[in-house]
Protein backbone atom coordinates (compact mmCIF):
# COMPACT_ATOMS: atom_id res chain seq x y z
CA UNK A 1 0.00 0.00 0.00
CA UNK A 2 1.00 3.64 -0.38
CA UNK A 3 3.01 5.10 2.46
CA UNK A 4 2.92 8.31 4.41
CA UNK A 5 4.30 11.74 3.49
CA UNK A 6 4.65 15.04 5.36
CA UNK A 7 3.04 18.28 4.20
CA UNK A 8 5.82 20.77 4.92
CA UNK A 9 3.34 23.62 4.43
CA UNK A 10 1.65 22.53 7.66
CA UNK A 11 4.56 20.93 9.52
CA UNK A 12 5.90 22.98 12.42
CA UNK A 13 9.27 23.02 10.68
CA UNK A 14 7.92 25.98 8.73
CA UNK A 15 8.03 28.00 11.95
CA UNK A 16 11.48 29.30 12.78
CA UNK A 17 10.96 28.97 16.55
CA UNK A 18 9.56 25.43 16.60
CA UNK A 19 11.78 22.37 16.75
CA UNK A 20 9.37 19.45 16.49
CA UNK A 21 10.57 15.90 15.77
CA UNK A 22 7.71 13.91 17.30
CA UNK A 23 7.05 11.87 14.17
CA UNK A 24 10.73 10.99 13.84
CA UNK A 25 11.05 10.05 17.52
CA UNK A 26 8.04 7.71 17.57
CA UNK A 27 8.59 5.94 14.23
CA UNK A 28 9.53 2.30 15.05
CA UNK A 29 10.97 1.78 11.55
CA UNK A 30 13.23 4.87 11.70
CA UNK A 31 11.57 5.82 8.43
CA UNK A 32 11.43 9.60 9.11
CA UNK A 33 14.50 11.81 8.95
CA UNK A 34 14.54 15.62 8.68
CA UNK A 35 10.77 15.66 8.13
CA UNK A 36 10.92 13.35 5.11
CA UNK A 37 9.54 9.80 4.94
CA UNK A 38 11.55 6.88 3.58
CA UNK A 39 8.84 5.14 1.56
CA UNK A 40 10.64 1.80 1.56
CA UNK A 41 11.07 1.72 5.34
CA UNK A 42 7.58 2.97 6.29
CA UNK A 43 5.13 0.21 7.19
CA UNK A 44 2.06 2.43 7.47
CA UNK A 45 1.49 1.97 11.21
CA UNK A 46 0.11 5.51 11.63
CA UNK A 47 1.94 6.40 14.85
CA UNK A 48 3.28 9.57 13.21
CA UNK A 49 -0.31 10.71 12.64
CA UNK A 50 -1.11 10.12 16.31
CA UNK A 51 1.63 12.45 17.57
CA UNK A 52 1.77 15.15 14.87
CA UNK A 53 0.54 18.43 16.46
CA UNK A 54 -0.05 20.12 13.12
CA UNK A 55 -2.00 17.44 11.19
CA UNK A 56 0.79 17.43 8.61
CA UNK A 57 0.91 13.68 7.92
CA UNK A 58 -0.66 12.59 4.64
CA UNK A 59 -1.77 8.96 4.50
CA UNK A 60 -3.59 6.73 2.00
CA UNK A 61 -6.28 5.98 4.59
CA UNK A 62 -9.22 8.13 5.59
CA UNK A 63 -9.03 7.93 9.39
CA UNK A 64 -12.02 10.24 9.83
CA UNK A 65 -14.15 7.85 7.77
CA UNK A 66 -12.83 4.90 9.79
CA UNK A 67 -13.93 6.58 13.03
CA UNK A 68 -17.31 7.35 11.48
CA UNK A 69 -17.77 3.66 10.68
CA UNK A 70 -16.77 2.75 14.23
CA UNK A 71 -19.39 5.08 15.67
CA UNK A 72 -22.05 3.41 13.52
CA UNK A 73 -21.28 -0.07 14.93
CA UNK A 74 -23.35 -1.68 17.66
CA UNK A 75 -21.55 -2.38 19.89
CA UNK A 76 -18.99 0.33 19.17
CA UNK A 77 -15.63 -1.36 18.59
CA UNK A 78 -12.30 -0.23 17.13
CA UNK A 79 -10.47 -2.92 15.17
CA UNK A 80 -7.89 -3.22 12.42
CA UNK A 81 -8.15 -4.85 9.02
CA UNK A 82 -7.02 -8.20 10.42
CA UNK A 83 -10.16 -8.39 12.54
CA UNK A 84 -12.53 -7.00 9.93
CA UNK A 85 -12.15 -6.44 6.17
CA UNK A 86 -13.71 -3.02 6.73
CA UNK A 87 -11.28 -2.11 9.50
CA UNK A 88 -8.49 0.41 9.13
CA UNK A 89 -5.04 -0.92 8.10
CA UNK A 90 -3.57 -0.21 11.56
CA UNK A 91 -4.84 1.43 14.75
CA UNK A 92 -1.62 3.30 15.44
CA UNK A 93 -3.24 6.65 14.56
CA UNK A 94 -5.35 6.60 17.73
CA UNK A 95 -4.53 8.59 20.85
CA UNK A 96 -6.12 9.10 24.26
CA UNK A 97 -8.08 12.16 23.13
CA UNK A 98 -9.81 10.26 20.33
CA UNK A 99 -10.51 7.31 22.61
CA UNK A 100 -11.99 9.65 25.22
CA UNK A 101 -14.30 11.29 22.70
CA UNK A 102 -15.62 7.93 21.47
CA UNK A 103 -15.91 6.35 24.92
CA UNK A 104 -17.84 9.24 26.47
CA UNK A 105 -20.55 8.98 23.80
CA UNK A 106 -21.18 5.24 23.95
CA UNK A 107 -19.48 2.18 25.50
CA UNK A 108 -16.32 1.48 23.50
CA UNK A 109 -14.39 -1.73 22.88
CA UNK A 110 -10.87 -1.93 21.48
CA UNK A 111 -9.31 -4.95 19.78
CA UNK A 112 -5.52 -4.83 20.05
CA UNK A 113 -5.15 -8.59 20.48
CA UNK A 114 -3.21 -8.94 17.22
CA UNK A 115 -1.02 -5.87 17.64
CA UNK A 116 1.64 -7.38 19.91
CA UNK A 117 2.71 -9.95 17.30
CA UNK A 118 2.04 -7.68 14.30
CA UNK A 119 3.47 -4.32 15.44
CA UNK A 120 4.86 -4.32 19.01
CA UNK A 121 5.43 -0.55 19.02
CA UNK A 122 1.79 0.06 18.12
CA UNK A 123 0.69 -2.41 20.81
CA UNK A 124 2.73 -0.57 23.47
CA UNK A 125 1.38 2.81 22.30
CA UNK A 126 -2.27 1.69 22.33
CA UNK A 127 -1.88 0.07 25.74
CA UNK A 128 -0.47 3.34 27.09
CA UNK A 129 -3.19 5.50 25.53
CA UNK A 130 -6.04 3.17 26.50
CA UNK A 131 -4.78 2.96 30.10
CA UNK A 132 -4.55 6.76 30.39
CA UNK A 133 -8.04 7.11 28.91
CA UNK A 134 -9.50 4.45 31.20
CA UNK A 135 -8.03 6.13 34.26
CA UNK A 136 -9.69 9.41 33.24
CA UNK A 137 -12.99 7.66 32.44
CA UNK A 138 -12.99 5.93 35.82
CA UNK A 139 -12.36 9.21 37.65
CA UNK A 140 -15.21 10.78 35.69
CA UNK A 141 -17.54 7.92 36.64
CA UNK A 142 -17.85 6.71 33.05
CA UNK A 143 -17.64 3.21 31.59
CA UNK A 144 -14.09 2.26 30.70
CA UNK A 145 -12.87 0.87 27.38
CA UNK A 146 -13.14 -2.92 27.11
CA UNK A 147 -10.25 -4.80 25.50
CA UNK A 148 -11.72 -7.54 23.31
CA UNK A 149 -10.76 -10.08 20.66
CA UNK A 150 -12.99 -9.96 17.59
CA UNK A 151 -13.03 -13.17 15.58
CA UNK A 152 -12.63 -12.60 11.82
CA UNK A 153 -15.86 -13.10 9.91
CA UNK A 154 -15.84 -16.34 7.84
CA UNK A 155 -15.68 -15.84 4.06
CA UNK A 156 -19.06 -15.90 2.39
CA UNK A 157 -19.56 -18.78 -0.10
CA UNK A 158 -20.17 -17.73 -3.65
CA UNK A 159 -23.67 -18.42 -4.93
CA UNK A 160 -23.85 -20.33 -8.17
CA UNK A 161 -26.78 -19.89 -10.50
CA UNK A 162 -27.66 -20.72 -14.06
CA UNK A 163 -28.07 -17.86 -16.48
CA UNK A 164 -29.38 -17.60 -19.98
CA UNK A 165 -26.93 -17.03 -22.84
CA UNK A 166 -28.06 -13.42 -23.37
CA UNK A 167 -27.95 -12.67 -19.63
CA UNK A 168 -24.50 -14.24 -19.45
CA UNK A 169 -23.02 -11.90 -22.06
CA UNK A 170 -24.78 -8.89 -20.55
CA UNK A 171 -23.35 -9.75 -17.14
CA UNK A 172 -19.93 -10.35 -18.68
CA UNK A 173 -20.01 -6.95 -20.38
CA UNK A 174 -21.00 -5.14 -17.19
CA UNK A 175 -18.47 -6.99 -15.04
CA UNK A 176 -15.72 -6.20 -17.54
CA UNK A 177 -16.68 -2.51 -17.56
CA UNK A 178 -16.76 -2.44 -13.76
CA UNK A 179 -13.41 -4.23 -13.62
CA UNK A 180 -11.83 -1.67 -15.92
CA UNK A 181 -13.24 1.12 -13.78
CA UNK A 182 -11.80 -0.47 -10.63
CA UNK A 183 -8.40 -0.81 -12.31
CA UNK A 184 -8.51 2.85 -13.37
CA UNK A 185 -9.51 3.96 -9.88
CA UNK A 186 -6.70 1.88 -8.39
CA UNK A 187 -4.20 3.89 -10.39
CA UNK A 188 -5.36 7.11 -8.74
CA UNK A 189 -3.27 7.87 -5.68
CA UNK A 190 -5.41 9.18 -2.85
CA UNK A 191 -4.07 10.76 0.29
CA UNK A 192 -5.85 12.05 3.37
CA UNK A 193 -4.72 14.38 6.10
CA UNK A 194 -6.38 13.54 9.39
CA UNK A 195 -6.94 16.59 11.58
CA UNK A 196 -7.73 15.15 15.00
CA UNK A 197 -8.54 18.58 16.49
CA UNK A 198 -11.07 19.31 13.74
CA UNK A 199 -12.62 15.89 14.26
CA UNK A 200 -12.89 16.46 18.00
CA UNK A 201 -14.58 19.82 17.39
CA UNK A 202 -17.11 18.15 15.10
CA UNK A 203 -17.86 15.65 17.84
CA UNK A 204 -18.15 18.47 20.37
CA UNK A 205 -15.66 16.67 22.60
CA UNK A 206 -15.28 18.00 26.12
CA UNK A 207 -11.72 18.58 27.30
CA UNK A 208 -10.58 16.67 30.38
CA UNK A 209 -7.29 15.94 32.13
CA UNK A 210 -6.09 14.09 29.00
CA UNK A 211 -5.86 17.38 27.12
CA UNK A 212 -3.37 20.22 27.51
CA UNK A 213 -4.20 23.25 29.61
CA UNK A 214 -3.14 26.89 29.44
CA UNK A 215 -1.78 29.20 32.11
CA UNK A 216 -1.54 32.99 31.80
CA UNK A 217 0.99 34.94 33.81
CA UNK A 218 1.12 38.68 34.43
CA UNK A 219 2.34 40.81 31.58
CA UNK A 220 -0.05 39.92 28.74
CA UNK A 221 -0.58 43.00 26.52
CA UNK A 222 -3.40 41.47 24.42
CA UNK A 223 -1.25 41.73 21.28
CA UNK A 224 -3.04 38.71 19.81
CA UNK A 225 0.05 37.05 18.37
CA UNK A 226 -0.81 33.77 20.12
CA UNK A 227 -4.12 33.61 18.25
CA UNK A 228 -2.37 34.23 14.93
CA UNK A 229 0.16 31.41 15.27
CA UNK A 230 -2.18 28.80 16.81
CA UNK A 231 -2.79 26.24 14.02
CA UNK A 232 -6.04 24.90 15.49
CA UNK A 233 -7.78 28.04 16.73
CA UNK A 234 -7.51 26.88 20.34
CA UNK A 235 -6.64 30.40 21.54
CA UNK A 236 -9.04 33.28 20.86
CA UNK A 237 -8.65 36.90 21.96
CA UNK A 238 -11.69 38.98 22.87
CA UNK A 239 -11.04 42.71 22.84
CA UNK A 240 -13.13 45.53 24.22
CA UNK A 241 -14.45 46.35 27.64
CA UNK A 242 -14.38 42.73 28.75
CA UNK A 243 -11.11 41.74 27.14
CA UNK A 244 -10.18 38.12 27.71
CA UNK A 245 -8.19 35.25 26.31
CA UNK A 246 -10.33 32.18 25.63
CA UNK A 247 -8.87 28.69 25.46
CA UNK A 248 -10.48 25.61 23.85
CA UNK A 249 -8.74 22.67 25.48
CA UNK A 250 -10.21 20.08 23.13
CA UNK A 251 -8.62 21.85 20.16
CA UNK A 252 -5.13 22.25 21.62
CA UNK A 253 -2.49 19.80 20.34
CA UNK A 254 0.30 21.05 22.57
CA UNK A 255 2.36 22.40 19.67
CA UNK A 256 3.62 25.21 21.97
CA UNK A 257 3.65 27.87 19.23
CA UNK A 258 1.64 30.30 21.35
CA UNK A 259 4.23 30.04 24.14
CA UNK A 260 7.20 30.35 21.78
CA UNK A 261 5.84 33.47 20.10
CA UNK A 262 4.49 35.36 23.12
CA UNK A 263 6.61 38.57 23.29
CA UNK A 264 5.97 38.93 27.02
CA UNK A 265 6.52 35.29 27.96
CA UNK A 266 3.11 35.36 29.60
CA UNK A 267 1.80 32.00 28.35
CA UNK A 268 2.52 28.49 29.56
CA UNK A 269 1.13 25.17 28.40
CA UNK A 270 0.41 22.74 31.22
CA UNK A 271 0.16 18.99 30.68
CA UNK A 272 -3.35 18.56 32.08
CA UNK A 273 -6.47 20.65 31.44
CA UNK A 274 -7.98 21.71 34.76
CA UNK A 275 -11.09 23.42 33.44
CA UNK A 276 -9.97 27.03 32.99
CA UNK A 277 -11.15 28.32 29.62
CA UNK A 278 -11.37 32.08 30.16
CA UNK A 279 -8.58 34.44 31.20
CA UNK A 280 -9.79 38.03 31.84
CA UNK A 281 -7.28 40.71 30.82
CA UNK A 282 -6.78 43.97 32.67
CA UNK A 283 -6.80 47.11 30.58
Amino acid sequence: MEKRSIDLGRCLVRDGKADCHRCEEICPQRAITSHAVDQEACDGCGLCTAVCPAAAIEAPEDYAEALKKTMALTPQVLMCGKASPGGVHCLGFLDRRLLWSLATKRPLSLDISRCESCRPAVFAWLQQEATACNDALARAGKKTIALVHVKPAPPQPKKSRKVERRSFFQALFHSTAEGLQEIAEAQIERSFRFDASAWLREQQAEACELFCGLALRDGCTACGLCTVVCPTGAVVLERGEHAALHFAGASCTGCNLCVLHCPQGALELVPHFAGQRDFPLDR
